[in-house]
């Protein structure tokens, strides 16, 4: 076996060096109009570029949102990530000729990302097939238990530390392949962190038990009592196994295609309300069990082909949990999101509340056909808020808010600007208004501000994206240390756009700026609006 050991030495000693600091910016705009991955902790979340290095930290319960941007100090993008109380672990993979150099990092608010790496050595000509396979292919989080999915190697368990201090607690990973048609695991790869690690003896494991499976994805599902249930996706089906077992027995799926291999893509499940859902490329399907039975769901109007089949996932839909209440994004005849309670659809009743069923810009969610595909989705909540998290690969993020005085409209916020004062205090009042009183008369929105000096005032409307909704006075003149509404007759907005019509329910910002660089920001929101 050849090997160039300077190469090999340099690339190790690039593994353990890689620990960084992140540049950051308070309130920025979204770092871009791709969002690959959308991860949440307790606070907030994280959305990162198509090029999964450069990503905006996003707290959506601060008014106006604090965005923060920062970029991984990797050479390959992220793959997946899991979320934690105030951090996240993200993993990735840079494949060359002989080695993929793999690691995971511990994201932290302060941004700071430390990192756990292994270098995987393949020898040319044993297997390659086989070794070229073992990398960083998925991740999963049970409290401070890491499961590390290792595709062709299998998996792995590690102790996370503490958040704040880096990513994996132990020295070394012991990967565990699972044989085609065999139920138990076989510890097949010790790897040690931060070292090279030669992937040769998953190829003599190759020759003894076939090709093993490739894990592709992996959740954790807690059933009553002290079982902890490990689920894993692979390339021909999935299984299901005790956490701290080495039995891992494939789960029978009722797939349109019998006795054909499942290519299994993506595992959600949220074990306190016993909801667990898995998808392949071309299928879904449902567990209530814990994940011992599945069962399909009913065909979707609008969204299922035939009541039998699925196809069309582009890409696998990905989902997020608000209690009982499921969002995926399948991404079939439109851009959109699917919601369900359980395991049925719920119907869209329209009122901007969470049990709606999302599909288009019809529906509320500002994307449509042509306008790119949803990727990534997360949700967040806080005391009696919820924010929902979509990405997309054009438009960059959308977001919706329930709870206190959000209305549950989707706001897409990559364009999202910082928002600085100049002047003294702007006051709006109404704060929350209708555009009409109950006598059906006009409802405006009123302005108070005092200015420092004589000067021409501009008067605009933006919406929760920081879109221009309408100009409301340009260059009008305005006397300085006066009242805070000299001209009340002209500062007051009346709940309409450029083109006459009310405006969609939601937050609105607007902002009076002069030409001697005076500037402030009011806040109003409107609690009915355009086609409710």
């Amino acid at each position: 076996m050849k090997m160039n050991h300077g190469a090999l030495r340099a690339a190790a000693a690039l593994a353990l060096s890689l620990w960084a600091g992140l540049a950051s910016g308070q309130s920025d705009p979204l770092i871009s109009k791709t969002i690959s991955h959308v991860l949440a902790d307790q606070d907030g979340f994280w959305a990162f570029a198509g090029d999964g290095l450069h990503f905006s930290r996003i707290d959506p319960f601060k008014e106006p949102l604090d965005i923060r941007n920062g970029s991984l100090p990797f050479k390959a993008g992220i793959r997946g990530g899991v979320g934690r109380k105030a951090s996240a672990l993200v993993f990735f993979d840079n494949r060359s000729a002989d080695t993929t150099f793999a690691g995971i990092a511990a994201l932290g608010q302060d941004g700071k990302s430390p990192m756990d790496s292994i270098l995987f050595v393949r020898p040319a000509g044993q297997n390659k097939a086989v070794t070229v396979g073992v990398e960083f292919s998925a991740l999963a989080l049970w409290h401070d238990t890491v499961v590390v999915g290792g595709g062709n190697a299998g998996f792995a368990l590690a102790k996370a530390k503490p958040e704040g201090q880096g990513a994996l607690g132990g020295d070394s990973l012991i990967f565990r392949a699972l044989p085609e048609d065999e139920d138990t695991a076989i510890a097949a790869l010790r790897c040690a962190i931060g070292k090279a690690c030669l992937v040769s003896p998953i190829a003599e494991v190759a020759d003894k038990i076939g090709f093993p499976d490739s894990v592709a994805a992996l959740a954790v599902d807690s059933a009553s009592g002290d079982s902890v249930w490990l689920l894993i996706g692979t390339h021909t089906g999935l299984r299901r196994g005790l956490l701290s077992g080495r039995a891992f027995p494939e789960i029978s799926l009722p797939t349109a295609k019998p006795g054909s291999p499942i290519h299994i893509e993506r595992i959600h499940a949220d074990a306190a309300r016993n909801i667990l859902w898995v998808f392949s490329g071309s299928e879904y399907f449902f567990s209530g069990d814990h994940g011992r039975t599945f069962h399909t769901v009913p065909r979707i109007a609008g969204i299922v082909s035939s009541p039998d089949s699925l196809t069309g996932f582009s890409p696998v839909p990905e989902a997020a949990n608000i209690d009982d209440t499921t969002f995926i994004n399948f991404n079939l005849d439109n851009p959109g999101l699917v919601a369900f309670r359980k395991d049925t659809v719920l119907a869209n009743r329209g009122t901007g509340d969470f049990a709606d069923l999302i599909l288009d810009a019809a529906d509320s969610l500002p994307i449509q056909r042509g306008q790119g595909r949803l990727t990534d989705i997360a949700v967040v909540r806080k005391g009696g808020r919820t924010a929902l998290m979509a990405g997309s690969t054009s438009k960059g993020l959308f977001l919706r808010k329930t709870g206190g005085s959000n209305g549950g409209a989707w706001a897409n916020v990559n364009s999202l600007k910082e928002l600085k004062g100049g002047l003294e205090e702007v006051i709006t009042f109404p704060t929350l208004f209708s555009g009409t009183a109950p006598d059906g008369s006009p409802e405006f929105v009123n302005l108070g501000y005092r200015l420092k000096k004589d000067g021409k005032v501009t008067i605009t409307v933006y919406n929760y994206a920081m879109e221009k909704v309408k100009t409301i006075v340009k260059n009008a003149r305005r006397t300085g240390g006066g009242n805070r509404s000299e001209n009340p007759a002209e500062d007051r907005w009346d709940g309409k756009d450029a083109s006459g019509r009310h405006v969609s329910v939601g937050t609105y910002y607007i902002l009076i700026q002069t030409d001697k660089g005076e500037k402030g920001w009011g806040k109003a929101i409107a609690v009915h609006g355009r086609g409710l």
